[in-house]
């Protein structure tokens, strides 16, 4: 094959044909003038800065609130702050047992929730049809949209009276959260663990059921084992949610800070006391909170670098006496394949064994193989089959009509009370009646200005790891940053913005104060969409661009960033739907001041801090569930329209 014909099928390499590329610098050959070149450096520097953006919040949330937690070490001591008793009152501060209750609480969650999360998954991406799929699909996705203020809600108001019936007891604690917390987990895991199993090669899938193998014996011993990996890092994902879940909790378990003697006693967690005790703390009771801060952001950065171990690519461990058993069996029955001729020679490396077994071995084998491995069903393998089948057709039925009670629950209740005075009307008395439209401006007013804080960085910060960063160290350490900002609970990134933003900045509870906090909290969001959909531009729109002498900015802003819109818009809206929702991160932030903001300096009240006040209080629940039911419309048309734009993107790519 000549040169010329080997080029035609092997596609460029976009710094081979990159008229402002560094081969295209080093030899001297001036595609573009030197203010071009300049120019296209600076931009490049410029996205190096945004996607460091997360890294330099990661640091700094770290840094304030050990800063702020000082004390805990000079006066307190680890000692006693890891003792058992919380009484600030009493100059006690040890945290034992909120930890425990923490790790009760989630515990409890993921025992519950996890298998609900994994058969809905199973439910959907093998046995569901494609319609019902869709509907599940959709309903998982609108229940990850539902903010956790209405979780704690529907708990606080159906879950606790029942559970209070079932104990005798008041209903707060651990088993009333266990059912809250299962409920908020389940979206999260379900949705990386359909990614998971829809990574799945159908070929597999196909072999298994030549084999004579059942529907759930190709999901138990070949679909399963193969996605394990994904499945696992959706598990920690949810542990992380889980553990650093606030305002749900805090409404439901109680609040005591001590170990409980039962599931049904109240307890108190990390978060919850944080919340419970950050508006009248003071010295050292304040740093112990901010003590609290430090466990729970060591917690998720540790649980982050469990998920990228865990995902990171191993070599497989390989039988070499199996190999030789293989390879004299092939040699005795046939001749020698081109495969076994290239392995073949007294100086095989396991790689080339590996490689050589790997293209042996076709997936009809490996699978009759691990069917053949399993032990012997000791009834029906039908019956078996039936039984397994109608398990996750359950678990992915319980997801959808769990979302369609919490929605029939707030909305019931809450439709008697909508009404245009309602909406537009101001509180009174105690901001307990009339309207509440000041917080509605004021949850919309923070929304947009963290969007425009939010969105250049992070799509800027995209462009720079999806078309200019090379793998190293430095990408790695952006990746992990960006995953760990993605996972800080948002009670600690509350404390972060309250540390720099009020204190530190000056901004005083305000507008500014609460969108930069927000703005931090949807960064990883609308990074990794963005990201995702620069990706998925093909490649030759790009060699095309470049073949008619585009710089590198045009061929990004002018071919990608418009090719991948729809779907970044996708990730901007639901980063949107996640700040409307947002509770703990604008707790001490933005203030509860029933305000109409003006400037970003300005206070005010957002949707969710005021439908806690009220349902906590219990002054006027009727206010709280037309609240609660107008929050959960908005947080839903945002859902519904990422959903839309992300169809759209996906019908436009399907015709081209």
């Amino acid at each position: 094959m000549s040169k010329q014909e080997e080029a035609l099928q092997k596609p460029p390499h976009l710094e081979d044909i990159d008229p402002n590329g560094p081969k295209a610098h080093n030899q001297g050959l001036k595609l573009v003038s030197r203010s071009t070149y300049v120019k296209e450096k600076a931009l490049e520097v410029l996205f190096l800065v945004c996607a460091c953006v997360a890294v330099l919040a990661v640091l700094l949330i770290f840094a304030f609130t050990v800063y702020k937690a000082g004390p805990v070490l000079t006066n307190i001591g680890l000692g006693d702050f890891f003792g058992l008793e919380w009484a600030p009152s009493d100059g006690e501060y040890g945290i034992t047992a909120l930890l425990v209750g923490s790790i009760i609480v989630t515990a409890g969650a993921l025992v519950l929730g996890v298998p609900l999360a994994i058969g809905c998954a199973v439910y959907l991406t093998e046995i569901a049809n494609k319609r019902v799929s869709g509907i599940v699909s959709s309903a998982v996705d609108l229940l990850a949209g539902v903010p956790s203020v209405i979780y704690g809600f529907f708990g606080l108001v159906i879950l606790r009276p029942l559970i209070a019936d079932l104990t005798g007891g008041l209903g707060f604690g651990a088993l009333t959260a266990w059912l809250v917390l299962a409920i908020m987990i389940v979206p999260t895991i379900t949705t990386l663990t359909m990614d998971a199993l829809k990574s799945i090669p159908m070929g597999i899938r196909e072999a298994s059921y030549s084999m004579g193998a059942t529907k759930w014996q190709t999901i138990y011993k070949v679909v399963l084992p193969a996605a394990k990996l994904g499945i696992v890092n959706a598990v920690v994902l949810g542990m992380g949610r889980a553990i650093g879940e606030t305002m749900a909790v805090l409404m439901v378990v109680g609040n005591a800070p001590v170990i409980p003697d039962s599931v049904s006693s109240p307890i108190s967690t990390l978060t919850s006391q944080i919340a419970l005790d950050m508006g009248y703390s003071s010295g050292l009771h304040r740093a112990a909170l901010f003590g609290m801060g430090v466990v729970l952001f060591i917690i998720s950065a540790g649980l982050v670098g469990v998920v990228r171990l865990i995902s990171r690519p191993r070599e497989a461990k390989v039988d070499t006496k199996a190999i030789a058993e293989d390879r004299a069996r092939k040699e005795a029955e046939t001749k020698a394949t081109p495969v076994e001729l290239a392995t073949e020679g007294p100086d095989l490396t396991t790689a080339q064994l590996e490689s050589a077994v790997a293209e042996q071995e076709t997936s009809r084998k490996r699978i009759k193989r691990l069917l053949a491995s399993g032990n012997q069903a000791k009834v029906s393998k039908n019956a078996t089959n039936k039984g397994m089948v109608g398990v996750f057709t359950a678990a992915g039925w319980v997801t959808a009509v769990v979302l369609v009670l919490i929605i029939l629950f707030v909305a019931v209740n809450g439709l008697p009370v909508m009404s245009l005075d309602f909406i537009f009307g101001w509180p009174e008395g105690v901001n307990a009646e009339g309207g509440i439209f000041p917080t509605i401006v004021s949850t919309l007013y923070v929304t947009a200005l963290a969007m425009l804080i939010c969105t250049p960085v992070a799509v800027l910060a995209a462009v720079y790891l999806a078309e200019y960063a090379k793998q190293g160290r430095l990408v790695n350490f952006i990746r992990y940053a960006t995953d760990t900002l993605a996972s800080v609970p948002s009670i600690v990134m509350g404390l972060f913005g309250f540390a720099l933003f009020v204190e530190a900045c000056g901004f005083g509870l305000s507008m500014l104060s609460a969108a930069l906090a927000l703005a931090l909290m949807m960064l990883p969001i609308v990074m990794r969409t963005t990201e995702e959909a620069i990706r998925a531009v093909p490649r030759y729109i790009r060699w095309g661009a470049y073949g008619l002498g585009a710089t590198k900015w045009q061929v990004v802003s002018r071919v990608v960033l418009p090719s991948a819109f729809p779907r970044i818009a996708t990730g901007i809206v639901l980063a949107i739907g996640r700040a409307v929702g947002e509770t703990a991160v604008v707790l001490y932030t933005m203030g509860q001041a029933i305000n109409l903001p003006i400037t970003p300096l300005d206070s005010g009240r957002p949707m969710t801090i005021h439908l806690y006040l009220l349902a906590n209080d219990g002054i006027n629940m009727q206010a709280a569930y037309g609240t609660a039911l107008l929050l959960m419309l908005m947080i839903l048309a945002f859902n519904l329209f990422a959903r839309y734009l992300s169809r759209k993107s996906a019908e436009k790519s399907g015709g081209k």
